[in-house]
């Protein structure tokens, strides 16, 4: 008895199918020749478009390829709701630095002047940006606090420091800074651009960027 190959099959499908496909453009399109190969026309259209989007080895990887990162995606999710973009600071900054860390900031420190949420444009370099986090003093490792504060600057160690996310024009850039509060000047109804601004926040009320639960659970009281 003769093997049937996958070939084969689609070949006979194709030729069973040929009939009803026949007696449709028939019953739809009316008996007229032109009418019945225009309508073969876009039939035949419409089965390449769907072949090429869901019968093709590439469309069947880029698919897989999909799946594989979205199960990804839902199986490293925080219970707090972190987005990839959030994770991928955190893994930056898993000892905490840089506002990095996911405790808590309850009861609100009082030497913290601004909140997360607000824009500002920093004072001497003149960017804007939003501010997605704080800490009391500077909390980063030691060689970026050498390199950053010289003698003369040992003071601003100790003072509020600021994650931000730095606006872009376009909307590409990823930059982000931890800055001292002096160096802040807060700005309302001004809004910025940022990739990952939506990880952060859930809408703009007018006046600053609203948390979204995730953060808010970090800071209660901003």
């Amino acid at each position: 008895m003769p093997q049937l190959t996958a070939a084969a099959a689609l070949q006979i499908g194709l030729l069973i199918s040929a009939l009803p496909a026949q007696y449709i453009l028939t019953r739809w399109f009316g008996s007229d020749s032109t009418q019945r190969i225009q309508a073969s026309r876009r039939l035949i259209n419409n089965w390449n478009q769907f072949r090429k989007s869901y019968l093709t080895l590439q469309a069947w990887k880029d698919w897989l390829k999909e799946w594989s990162l979205k199960g990804r995606s839902v199986q490293n999710e925080d219970p707090l709701g972190e987005s990839p973009a959030v994770e991928v600071l955190l893994l930056k900054e898993k000892d905490g630095y840089f506002a990095g860390s996911l405790e808590p900031r309850s009861p609100r420190s009082p030497p913290i002047k601004y909140r997360v949420g607000q824009v500002f444009r920093h004072k001497h370099e003149g960017y804007l940006g939003v501010i997605i986090g704080w800490d009391e003093y500077a909390n980063a490792p030691d060689e970026w606090l050498h390199e950053r504060y010289h003698a003369d600057f040992q003071n601003l160690r100790y003072t509020p420091h600021y994650k931000v996310l730095v606006h872009t024009n376009d909307g590409t850039s990823s930059a982000t800074a931890y800055i001292p509060e002096e160096d802040i000047v807060i700005l309302t109804s001004v809004q910025v651009y940022h990739p990952m601004l939506n990880s952060f926040f859930s809408s703009f009320d007018g006046e600053r960027y609203v948390m979204m639960p995730w953060l808010k659970q970090v800071y209660p009281h901003d």
